[in-house]
């Protein structure tokens, strides 16, 4: 039976994709079939939102009516262009039906350009898949909390990894302060307007961000029941 709560406006509720995520699964599994996406107005999605979320995301899909929004296992994410990311923030803070008056977190993902091969050996037995040439991009994520309406919601930014610069938040939020720093440390995001953007971790004259996936593994050896095993980056399977 197709969920109701998962139709699109002028598509056929009864259709279900096999594997991918969309609005029209009706059976949701561990692939995330459950994920829906609303890219404008004229498409209504409903996805494993409860109430509350769908009308905070009505809310601001009508104030910023260039987000995409996703709905994923109760989950909601709003993917903002980088530029009216300081914007977006200051709605979420300042206005009474969102009142996000907390910065939760700030973290990063980084998706490094090029062909990619995903080793499938060693955990499935399938073989390697290969993905065509992709742009490198970093994945700046924001959560929000409101502790006046008691909901928790994600802004995703999307930025090149060559040369990422956003706006800072730290005018509207002060937990933002250490969290930009950690991101410019680990992964090279410069977050203009920040008062101290140093790096908080690594030494000052540190080369590189490690947690970009383009970072050389490194590591020392270790001992373990008698033997030594080696680093990552000198690991032979």
């Amino acid at each position: 039976m197709t969920d109701p709560n998962s139709t699109r406006k002028g598509a056929d509720s009864a259709s279900t994709r096999p594997t991918g995520a969309g609005p029209e699964r009706s059976t949701p599994d561990m692939h995330g079939g459950e994920e829906a996406r609303m890219r404008d107005h004229d498409v209504e999605v409903s996805v494993q939102l409860t109430d509350q979320l769908r009308a905070l995301r009505d809310h601001l899909v009508d104030a910023f009516d260039d987000l995409e929004v996703v709905g994923f296992r109760g989950e909601l994410t709003l993917l903002a262009r980088p530029d009216r990311i300081f914007e977006l923030l200051s709605f979420c803070r300042d206005d009474p039906d969102v009142r996000c008056e907390l910065l939760a977190d700030l973290t990063g993902v980084h998706w490094p350009g090029g062909k990619r091969v995903e080793n499938q050996q060693e955990t499935t037995g399938w073989p390697n898949y290969e993905y065509g040439q992709e742009i490198g991009r970093i994945e700046a994520n924001y959560v929000l909390y409101s502790l006046t309406h008691n909901h928790r919601f994600r802004i995703t930014v999307q930025l090149p990894d060559a040369e990422p610069v956003i706006a800072s938040a730290t005018p509207l939020y002060a937990s933002a302060d250490f969290m930009e720093r950690e991101m410019y440390d680990f992964f090279g995001v410069h977050f203009d307007g920040h008062p101290n953007l140093k790096r908080l971790h690594m030494p000052d004259d540190w080369n590189g961000h490690p947690l970009r996936k383009d970072y050389p593994l490194g590591g020392v050896d270790v001992q373990y029941k008698g033997a030594t095993v080696p680093p990552p980056d000198r690991r032979h399977y």
